[in-house]
C-alpha cells in the first residue's frame, strides 16, 4: 500500500514546476518618476498629482507612497507629458529615464526561504543602479538603469534557484 502512495505522490508532483528562479524578463523604454517634499496635507497633494499624471493620459506602474510624497514608473515616451503635467503644481520631482523592468519570475517565491533576500542582495551587490524593487508571490519588480539589465540578466539566469 506504501508503494501504491508513493507512486501518487509523485504523480501528483510531476506536473509542478521546478521551485526557485524560473524565468528572467526585461522590459525596457521605462522612465522612473520621484516627487518628493509635498506639504501637507500630504494626501490630497498625491490626489492632485496622481489626477494631473492621469488627466495627461499617462499611465502609471509600480506606484509606491513615500513619507513625503510617491514614485512610479511611466513609459519614457510619456516623460514630457508628466513634466508638463507636474510644472503647474510646483512639486519637487526627478524623471530619471532610460530605466527597465526586469522580472524575476519563481514559483511561490515568498514561500521559499530566502529567495527574495537573495535575489535583492545579489541585485544591490551587483553595482547596477536600482530605482525600485517590488514583489509579488510569484515574481519580483526591478527597476534598474536600462545599462544594467544584461548584468542582472546573466546574475539571475547563472544563479538559477537565486543561489
Amino acid at each position: 500500500m506504501a508503494q501504491i502512495k508513493d507512486q501518487v505522490l509523485v504523480q501528483e508532483t510531476a506536473f509542478e514546476k521546478q521551485r526557485g528562479i524560473g524565468q528572467i524578463e526585461v522590459r525596457n523604454g521605462f522612465a522612473q518618476v520621484h516627487i518628493s517634499r509635498l506639504e501637507e496635507p500630504i494626501h490630497e497633494k498625491r490626489i492632485k498629482v496622481l489626477k494631473s499624471v492621469a488627466e495627461a493620459g499617462v499611465s502609471v506602474d509600480f506606484l509606491k507612497l513615500t513619507p513625503s510624497g510617491l514614485s512610479f514608473v511611466i513609459s519614457e515616451g510619456n516623460s514630457a507629458d508628466v513634466e508638463a503635467a507636474l510644472a503647474p503644481l510646483q512639486v519637487r520631482h526627478t524623471i530619471r529615464k532610460d530605466r527597465c523592468v526586469v522580472l524575476v519570475h519563481a514559483v511561490n517565491m515568498r514561500d521559499e526561504e530566502g529567495l527574495t533576500a537573495q535575489v535583492v542582495q545579489k541585485a544591490i551587490a551587483s553595482g547596477a543602479i536600482v530605482d525600485h524593487i517590488s514583489d509579488m508571490h510569484d515574481r519580483m519588480m526591478i527597476v534598474a538603469e536600462s545599462k544594467y539589465a544584461p548584468t542582472l540578466q546573466n546574475l539571475f539566469n547563472a544563479g538559477g534557484n537565486g543561489s
